[in-house]
C-alpha cells in the first residue's frame, strides 16, 4: 500500500473497492479478440484437421485487422499454406513477415516512438516485429519451402538462417543495471540452430562442385548439434565419398513434428532484477522511481503442449530405411528466448504501471480534486491498467520440432511411406504415402507434417520429384 500512496492513492473507501473488484471481476474474464483467432486457428488446425476452414478464419481476421497485426497472421497463413501445398503462396507470405521484421527492426526512431506510446497503453499498440526464434524459423522454413519449388534461392535463405541467429547474439548488448557503466548479454546463450548449415551442405554436395565446402558446413552442425546422427554420416560422406553413386539420387524427408508453442497471458510478480531494469528506464526521464513492490503485472507467457511424436518412421518402397531425426527443437528455442528475456518483459510491464499510476497522481496534483473527482480519477485509473492486456501475438502454428532424414536411393520412381512413433518406439496413428521420381544424381525433397498421430495435409513433393 506505500507504493500505492506515493502515487497519490490513500486508503480507499467500501464503495471505491466495490467498484474496483467488480471493474476487475469484468476484465479478468475478457478475452482478447487475437487470444479467441488463436484458439480457433489451432482447434480448426490440431483437433479438427481443418486447414481450409482455419486459412478462412485468419483471412477473416487480416480483412479488418490493423497493419501492426497483418504480418504475424502471414506467418499462420504461410503454414496454412504449406499444410496445403501452396509452396508458392507460402513462400510470398513468409518473405512479407520477414522483410516486414527487418524493417520494423531497422527503424529505431520509429520504434522508440511506439514503444513511448505502449508504455500509456500496452505493448500491442506496436507493431509486431517477431520474436527472435520467429525470426530465425521465417528463414528456416522460406528455405524449405524454395526447396520444394525450384530451389534457386534456397542456399540464399539457408545462409540467412545463421546470419540471423549471429545478428541477434550480437545486438543482444544491453545496460546492467546492477553496475553503471556495464554491459550484459541475455541472448549469448541462445541455442545455435544447425538447419541452416545443413541445407548449404546438401546443395552444395547436389552440385559436386565443391566438396570440402559442403563438409566445412557438416562440420557446424556436428558441433551445433552432436545428438543429430545424420550430420555426422553427412560429414564423412562429404569427407570421403559422393553424393551419391551413379543411377543413384537422394530423398531428404523434412518432418513438422508436434504442435509448436504458442502464448498466453497471465499475472507475474516482477523480479528483484526485472525492479532494477524498470527502475532504470524510468528514473532516466522521470523524476519518480519504481516501488520496491508492485502487483503482479500482464505478461505474455509460453504455453508448451507435449508431443506425441517423437519421430517419423520412413519406408520406400516397402522396406524401413530409417526415421527422422530432430535438426531444430522450435520449443526449447522459444524456452530459451523466454527465460533470457523474461525480466526485460517484465520490466516494461512495470514501467507501464508505474507509469499509469503516477500519471493519475500528477492529474490530482495540477488539479485541486474533490472527493467525488479524486474518487472517479481512482476508479479511472484502476480501469486504465485493468484493460491493459499482454501481447501474446505470436506464430502459433510452428511445429514442436523439425527433423530431418536422408537417404540414397536407386534412380526412378519411388514409393515413400510414414508413419509417427511415439517416445516409447510404438508405431501410432495412420501411415501415409506419397510417390516421388528421383533423379540421379539429384535430391528430391518430401515434407511431411505431423502436430500428433495424424497427418496435417498430404506429403509435400519438390517440384521437380513429383510423379505423373
Amino acid at each position: 500500500m506505500n507504493g500505492l500512496k506515493r502515487f497519490g492513492f490513500r486508503a480507499t473507501s467500501a464503495p471505491l473497492l466495490s467498484i474496483i473488484y467488480a471493474i476487475l471481476i469484468v476484465c479478468a474474464g475478457c478475452v482478447s479478440g487475437y487470444e479467441k483467432l488463436q484458439r480457433n486457428v489451432r482447434r480448426d488446425v490440431y483437433e479438427q484437421g481443418d486447414v481450409e476452414r482455419a486459412k478462412k478464419t485468419v483471412e477473416k481476421r487480416g480483412e479488418r485487422a490493423p497493419q501492426k497485426e497483418r504480418d504475424v497472421l502471414a506467418l499462420d497463413e504461410a503454414s496454412l499454406e504449406l499444410s496445403s501445398g501452396n509452396v508458392v503462396e507460402a513462400k510470398r507470405k513468409l518473405i512479407r513477415a520477414r522483410d516486414s521484421f527487418d524493417k520494423i527492426e531497422a527503424d529505431a526512431l520509429q520504434k522508440s516512438a511506439e514503444n513511448l506510446l505502449a508504455y500509456w497503453t500496452d505493448d500491442n499498440s506496436r507493431p509486431y516485429e517477431g520474436e527472435d526464434y520467429e525470426k530465425v524459423l521465417v528463414r528456416a522454413e522460406l528455405a524449405i519451402a524454395d526447396l520444394l519449388d525450384n530451389g534457386e534461392d534456397a542456399k540464399a535463405y539457408a545462409t540467412q538462417i545463421a546470419a540471423k541467429q549471429d545478428d541477434i547474439v550480437q545486438k543482444g548488448l544491453v545496460d546492467d543495471p546492477r553496475e553503471q557503466g556495464k554491459k550484459i548479454n541475455p541472448k549469448k546463450n541462445y541455442p545455435r540452430v544447425p538447419l541452416g548449415p545443413y541445407l548449404e551442405g546438401l546443395i552444395w554436395e547436389e552440385t559436386f562442385l565443391d566438396s570440402g565446402e559442403a563438409a566445412r558446413n557438416y562440420e557446424k552442425v556436428v558441433e551445433w548439434r552432436p545428438q543429430f546422427k545424420q550430420g555426422k554420416t553427412d560429414l564423412i560422406r562429404a569427407q570421403t565419398s559422393v553424393h551419391s553413386q551413379p543411377n543413384n539420387g537422394r530423398v531428404y524427408v523434412f518432418a513438422f513434428v508436434g504442435r509448436g508453442p504458442h502464448k498466453e497471458q497471465a499475472y507475474e510478480e516482477a523480479t528483484q532484477f526485472a525492479l532494477l531494469i524498470a527502475d532504470q528506464v524510468f528514473s532516466a526521464t522521470n523524476r519518480y522511481s519504481v516501488p520496491p513492490t508492485v502487483a503482479p503485472v500482464p505478461v505474455p507467457v509460453l504455453a508448451i503442449e507435449p508431443s506425441k511424436v517423437k519421430s517419423v518412421a520412413i519406408d520406400i518402397d516397402g522396406k524401413r530405411v530409417g526415421a527422422s531425426e530432430t535438426i531444430a527443437d522450435v520449443n526449447e528455442m522459444a524456452l530459451k528466448q523466454y527465460e533470457a528475456t523474461k525480466d526485460q518483459l517484465l520490466a516494461r510491464a512495470v514501467v507501464r504501471r508505474v507509469v499509469k499510476k503516477g500519471t493519475v497522481y500528477a492529474a490530482k496534483q495540477v488539479g485541486q480534486v474533490n472527493e467525488w473527482i479524486n474518487l472517479a480519477m481512482d476508479v479511472g485509473g484502476v480501469v486504465w491498467e485493468a484493460t491493459e492486456t499482454a501481447d501474446i501475438r505470436c506464430w502459433g502454428l510452428l511445429p514442436a520440432e523439425i527433423q530431418v532424414a536422408s537417404f540414397e536411393v536407386p534412380a526412378g520412381k519411388r514409393r515413400l511411406a510414414f508413419r509417427p512413433i511415439d517416445r516409447y518406439g510404438n508405431y501410432i496413428g495412420v501411415p501415409i504415402e506419397v510417390d516421388a521420381n528421383v533423379e540421379a544424381n539429384r535430391n528430391a525433397y518430401v515434407l511431411v507434417n505431423y502436430p500428433d498421430e495424424k497427418p496435417l495435409g498430404a506429403p509435400v513433393v519438390s517440384k521437380f520429384a513429383k510423379a505423373n
